[in-house]
């Protein structure tokens, strides 16, 4: 990668958890309605027009449609956010095993 997508992915990545945390925030103070919408934004920011069919593909293809390993383990973080705010048990299980499964493959392709 190039020093200048570089930085840019370390900003858009910084973005996301200022948003998560601010999320995150909400949901504990009891605002589930803004807090979803601040997850929403977030998607959005990170994944753009493919945000709808990175979240339905399997997570193989999630990781090779979203490209940067730094950009998919936001992405995890999401799914994890999004799983908090899930009052379904079987909805929140898959949510958080998705994420798992893509910091698993994140570690993979580049172990440490």
């Amino acid at each position: 990668m190039t020093p200048l997508r570089d930085d840019y992915l370390m900003r858009q990545v910084e973005a996301i958890a200022a948003i998560l945390a601010r999320v995150a925030g909400l949901r504990l103070e009891g605002n589930p309605e803004q807090a979803r919408a601040g997850l929403e934004e977030a998607h959005a920011m990170l994944l753009g027009a493919q945000s709808a069919l990175i979240r339905r593909v399997d997570s193989a293809t999630a990781v090779k449609l979203i490209g940067s390993s730094e950009r998919t383990l936001a992405f995890a973080s999401l799914l994890e956010e999004e799983a908090e705010q899930e009052s379904d048990e079987g909805r929140k299980a898959r949510l958080r095993a998705r994420a798992a499964e893509l910091r698993s493959l994140v570690e993979s392709k580049e172990p440490r």
